[in-house]
């Protein structure tokens, strides 16, 4: 019988005696759901954006027009822990797929061993009993080749690709979040050091309207009562500078951690004067693209298609594994001769076949594992799917609700500026005390206090929008179900 017959053959049988083990109960499969219908929120949105066939640029950070929030998120992305971490598990993803990608090929070795050896003179080898011989074997060319019947090799290949792949997008979704946390940190900095400013201007009029009560006092022409009152504002004005002051000191210090330094290197991060806001677009494709362009939802996706393919290395285990054996070498008991008797001349070549016959359950609990993490996969791909839904339409309310405060600030500050203006105005015509002037400024101060929150709680909506809407990520490889 030839040798091709002889494999055909033995994949016959081992094809019949496996099937049967291999049928199962059949379960459901997890699926992958398809993109949440969200028209309506973009709609109700486009009033407040411009549209654009844009989605964020890589580099999105740039669009604020601010050389030192560039340069720590440029820090942050070169010395962060964390973001080296995931940079090598990437490394280790690739390496795992050329050492997949290896078991595509034949492997080719070479041996030499050599051994002294007696026999027992009461060893049932008779003719060998009480012999001492020593032996040679010179094999310098050995070949194993996996023949990969079933597809095993290249499901576990690309099964191991999708796992790079997937761990490539999850390095792109770290360096997202790390940019976005040093962009939301920098612009928490600089409205804390806009506060600060503030709050210091709000502690010196208070301790102007003190003197004055003081002054009113001693002259007889107030009670205490006022004095009381004037000192309480002050230590609540003092108690507000040390939140401010305390506020800088602790946003610096979490910039200098993202960007994994210490906190003296945080102590000289420059805080630049108010930012312009980017103008924002809205991309029109927003509802169909956004899986491209979210690096968790593809890092999801590629780790759910990849435990796809595990399965299918699972079920590959039920059937007969065949491997090709070569060799050729010199094999010979007398070293004197290994090298010139042609005779020591040995050579072998065939399959070897193993056939899956009793496994005890374990073919079986694989396959079922390896099910069952695939439905795991999918469930966290859905997952990332709604909340990536969740964070876009929250980062557009946001936005709205922001824009309304802003406006309605902005027209409080306005206000307060023209009853300062008024306060003066009186005052120089002596129709008021000397504290009306100052309570007024203080009203001005504690307006523009207000609207220097809210402007940088709207900056950290513009990081929100962009990191909601991928952060400049593109997969060059969409799977819209």
């Amino acid at each position: 019988m030839s040798l091709r017959r002889l494999i055909a053959l033995a994949l016959m049988l081992g094809i019949s005696s496996s099937c049967a083990r291999f049928g199962g109960e059949e379960t459901t499969r997890a699926s992958l759901l398809p993109m949440p219908d969200m028209t309506d929120t973009v709609v109700a949105a486009r009033g407040s954006f411009a549209s654009s066939d844009a989605w964020p640029a890589r580099d999105w950070w740039t669009g604020f027009a601010s050389p030192e929030l560039q340069r720590l998120i440029s820090v942050a992305l070169a010395d962060n822990p964390d973001l080296k971490a995931t940079a090598a598990r990437l490394r280790q993803s690739q390496a795992m797929v050329d050492a997949q990608a290896a078991e595509l090929y034949p492997t080719v070795d070479a041996n030499v061993s050599f051994s002294a050896q007696r026999f027992s003179a009461n060893s049932v080898q008779a003719k060998l009993a009480g012999e001492n011989f020593r032996q040679m074997l010179i094999n310098p060319l050995i070949l194993r080749y996996h023949l990969d019947f079933w597809g095993r090799d290249a499901a576990a290949l690309q099964g191991a690709v999708g796992r790079s792949l997937a761990a490539a997008a999850e390095l792109a979704d770290a360096r997202l979040l790390l940019a976005s946390a040093v962009a939301r940190g920098y612009f928490e900095l600089l409205a804390a050091a806009a506060k600060q400013g503030i709050a210091e201007r709000i502690v010196a009029e208070r301790h102007a309207l003190l003197r004055f009560e003081q002054t009113r006092l001693a002259t007889g022409l107030a009670a205490d009562a006022p004095l009381l009152q004037a000192r309480i504002a002050l230590a609540n004005a003092e108690q507000g500078l040390a939140a401010a002051r305390a506020d800088v000191e602790l946003s610096k210090n979490l910039l200098a951690a993202l960007a994994g330094k210490g906190s003296d290197w945080g102590a000289h991060i420059v805080i630049e004067p108010d930012q312009p806001e980017q103008a924002l677009t809205l991309p029109v494709d927003l509802p169909l693209h956004l899986l491209a362009h979210r690096p968790d939802i593809s890092a999801a996706r590629l780790h759910a298609e990849a435990a796809a393919e595990e399965i299918k290395v699972a079920e590959t285990a039920f059937y007969p594994d065949v491997n090709l054996v070569a060799f050729t070498g010199l094999h010979s008991v007398s070293l004197s001769d290994v090298l010139l008797q042609g005779s020591s001349l040995a050579y072998a070549v065939g399959p070897s076949i193993e056939f899956p016959i009793f496994e005890g359950g374990r073919l079986r609990a694989n396959l079922t594992y390896q099910e069952s993490a695939y439905d795991a996969a999918v469930e966290r791909y859905n997952r990332s799917l709604v909340h990536a839904v969740q964070e876009v339409a929250d980062a557009l309310s946001r936005w709205r609700e922001l824009d309304e405060r802003l406006t309605a600030q902005r027209q409080s500050l306005a206000d307060a500026l023209a009853a300062d203006k008024l306060a003066d105005s009186l005052r120089s015509h002596g129709l008021s005390d000397r504290a009306a002037p100052s309570l007024a400024k203080l009203e001005v101060y504690q307006q523009q206090f207000r609207l220097a929150a809210l402007v940088g709680e709207r900056h950290k909506a513009e990081i929100n929008i962009l990191k909601a809407l991928g952060g400049g990520y593109s997969d060059t490889k969409p799977a819209i179900p």
